[in-house]
């Protein structure tokens, strides 16, 4: 499973790449469960989906997450161990969040005519299938009467 990061502004998206179409929901799952994301998964293809998020919401999912690993991982080590596993938790999620950071590519069209862009949310402003194609038996009919009207 691949992770992919491309930031907006004030929103990013994390697109999650996979030949196993589970592994894409459960990783969705981890980001919905940790708060990174409050919105659906869009689905591009078989082996890709994508979230939107925000900076904020990432890094305090990578350290819920880090925190949650660690102890699962181990849970036994950090009993006694002055401020827990939340030091190492912290150091993992800071360099889980800069591989993210380091791992971006655009997959997502950030046209602005198409796209607006809002506190954490992409919308569609118009549907790019609704533009009407160019009907040939329609000009040659206008073309006809503009014709007659001249002579």
């Amino acid at each position: 499973m691949k992770l992919i990061y491309q930031p907006l502004g004030t929103a990013s998206l994390v697109g999650i790449e996979s030949d196993n179409p589970q592994e894409i929901e459960e990783q969705y799952y981890s980001f919905w469960n940790h708060q990174a994301t409050s919105g659906k998964l869009h689905w591009m293809c078989d082996t890709f989906a994508y979230i939107t998020t925000s900076d904020e919401k990432l890094e305090k999912y990578f350290l819920n997450s880090s925190l949650h690993l660690i102890l699962n991982k181990f849970p036994d080590a950090y009993k006694g161990f002055e401020g827990g596993a939340m030091t190492h938790a912290k150091s993992l999620a800071k360099r889980r969040f800069e591989e993210l950071r380091e791992n971006h590519e655009p997959f997502h069209s950030t046209n602005p005519i198409v796209y607006d862009y809002s506190i954490g949310r992409t919308e569609a402003r118009e549907n790019p299938a609704s533009v009407k194609p160019f009907d040939e038996e329609e000009w040659k009919q206008n073309s006809k009467v503009k014709s007659r009207l001249e002579a």
